[in-house]
């Protein structure tokens, strides 16, 4: 349930003090306007009380939801709405300086934002980890990529976070999914046939998409537009 906060004045009828304030959404007494927050705090609370994705669940690493701007820019950039941000737990490692991207637990991954050392740090061992619900899944390199995929609700996605697939995973697939795309950046093209060729040989259908950028460079509709030529 909603926490009641303040009165306000309504920006749709003029009045004074028929605004109501909540935690989550604006509603006006007198002419129902309504309007949902939508600041990232908000958002964050909102997904708190639904069910959390299967890949979120507590951190082993210090973290802090509050983003520096330098990470909350990287993240814009690419098209990652607040809600996602918050929806799929994206925060700040405070003990190295690291954006998490993805943290089951026993395996994180996270962009460094120092000047000096590797772009993507982590630790532990590789999950498969699936963005969204379909018997359609597409494999690519890393998490932004995955999470702008999931989007489309005729497939999912799982980030390889690199350019290969475990052998561990690939029954996993088999019994999972009827078709699956590797979509990999284009210098790893030939992982990705090896990809196809080896899934091609466990009886599971395959194809590769090959574009000169990453998916995650893509807007919704573009990677939706590829889909289709495929």
């Amino acid at each position: 349930m909603s926490n009641f906060l303040r009165h306000l004045p309504c920006p749709k009828c003029k009045s004074k003090d028929n605004l109501g304030e909540y935690d989550d959404h604006f509603y006006c007494f007198g002419c129902q306007y309504h309007k949902l927050k939508n600041d990232l705090a908000t958002l964050r609370n909102r997904m708190s009380d639904k069910k959390r994705p299967s890949n979120v669940v507590a951190s082993t690493i210090n973290t802090t939801e509050e983003l520096p701007q330098a990470a909350m820019k990287w993240l814009l950039s690419y098209g990652i709405t607040l809600e996602e941000i918050a929806k799929y737990k994206l925060e700040w490692c405070t003990d190295n300086g690291t954006l998490i991207l993805l943290n089951t637990g026993n395996y994180w991954q996270g962009r460094s934002f120092k000047s000096y050392g590797p772009k993507y740090l982590s630790n532990g061992p590789k999950p498969l980890t699936v963005y969204g619900n379909s018997a359609t899944i597409i494999l690519v390199e890393d998490i932004l990529s995955a999470i702008k995929i999931s989007r489309i609700q005729t497939v999912c996605s799982s980030p390889l976070l690199g350019s290969s697939l475990s052998s561990n995973f690939e029954s996993e697939l088999v019994d999972k999914y009827q078709m699956v795309y590797i979509w990999l950046d284009r210098d790893k093209a030939k992982n990705a046939i090896r990809i196809k060729n080896r899934l091609r040989g466990l009886g599971l259908q395959s194809k590769v998409i090959v574009t000169e950028l990453d998916p995650k460079d893509y807007t919704t509709k573009e990677i939706e537009q590829w889909l289709k030529n495929k």
